[in-house]
């Protein structure tokens, strides 16, 4: 375990395109985010951290549903650790009765491209003048209440708490 914080995407940055596989095996596109805040959380099935908060943010993402789109992504090697494998994800989007997406960054070029560092990673964005900008990057604890900010007219999250987590587990080549 880790305490983390990717200091190199600055508030403000654009939201990273993607399209990855959803443990319904169907692609998810992120150009059909539908509100104007969306939270994106690099998790994983194995990690305390997320098995810790899990819960507390499938309820959140049930409550908010109506007004924030929740993401999850899984970018560790099921190779390092079997608990993380596409099957065993879909067992765990069951035990925790997910709401939102829980994707595969199989290749890991996603969660490079966030510069994501650990599980939970947790990425929030506000739609401005139409386009999707970075308004908080931190730790779940901080999250409803940095949501609440952004849904009073905040641009950006002006307190926010690093990602405490275990490390993302990268393919080795």
């Amino acid at each position: 375990m880790v305490l983390l914080k990717s200091e190199n995407l600055e508030l403000g940055t654009p939201l990273i395109k993607f399209n990855l596989k959803n443990i319904d095996e169907k692609i998810f596109y992120s150009d059909s985010l539908g509100e104007d805040i969306v939270v994106i959380a690099f998790i994983c099935n194995h990690c305390p951290y997320v098995i810790e908060m899990i819960e507390d943010f499938s309820k959140l993402a049930l409550k908010l549903q109506d007004s924030v789109n929740f993401i999850t992504i899984s970018a560790n090697d099921p190779d390092y650790r079997s608990e993380d494998s596409f099957e065993n994800m879909k067992e765990f989007h069951k035990k925790y009765n997910f709401s939102f997406p829980y994707l595969f960054d199989e290749s890991q070029e996603i969660a490079k491209k966030y510069q994501a560092v650990c599980t939970p990673d947790i990425y929030t964005y506000k739609k401005i003048e139409g386009e999707y900008k970075l308004a908080y990057h931190g730790a779940f604890t901080n999250l409803e209440s940095a949501i609440t900010e952004l849904q009073n007219d905040a641009n950006t999250v002006t307190e926010d708490k690093p990602s405490i987590g275990c490390s993302i587990k990268w393919k080795q080549n």
